[in-house]
This record gives structure tokens, sequence and C-alpha cells, in this order.
């Protein structure tokens, strides 16, 4: 594809929000590439981001506003964090 047919597209950069250890909020996301309870793999705007933990749930995903949110059902009270920076 010539580069001249190329849709401009607008970043509007991203943001990463992790809420009392048991949500994180990601802003700019463009896609979901795969996903289960250990991993969510997604696409941003800035390139490809890898979130690894245990429990590990999709609670809401809006492409039109590009969020994604991801909240923690394991039990366990070290949270996200504390399973994601062992």
């Amino acid at each position: 594809m010539n580069d001249s047919n190329k849709v401009p597209v607008k970043l509007n950069g991203q943001d990463v929000n992790i809420q009392n250890r048991e949500r994180i909020k990601v802003t700019g996301v463009n896609d979901i590439i795969g996903f289960d309870e250990t991993f969510v793999d997604i696409e941003t705007e800035l390139g490809k981001m890898l979130i690894r933990g245990e429990g590990l749930k999709i609670a809401r995903l809006s492409l039109e506003q590009h969020e994604l949110v991801i909240n923690d059902t394991n039990k366990n009270k070290k949270g996200i964090v504390g399973r994601i920076f062992k």
C-alpha cells in the first residue's frame, strides 16, 4: 500500500492506572490479542502490552473509548501488583 493512501491516526497516548491493587484500567487500547486468567495481551496506541497475574478477569472493554478494565478475582491478599512484582 502506498503511504499517501494511509489515513492519519491521531494518537491520544496511553495511561495505566492500578486501583487498590485489585483493578487495572488501561486507556489507549486498540485490540485484545489474547487473554485468560493468567495474562492479558493487548495492542495499544503505543504498542503491545502484556499483563500477567493470577485470577485476571476482563471487567470492561470498550474499543470505541479505547479503554480496558481488568479485575482481580483471586482472593489472595497480595492483589494484582503483588503477584506481578514477585
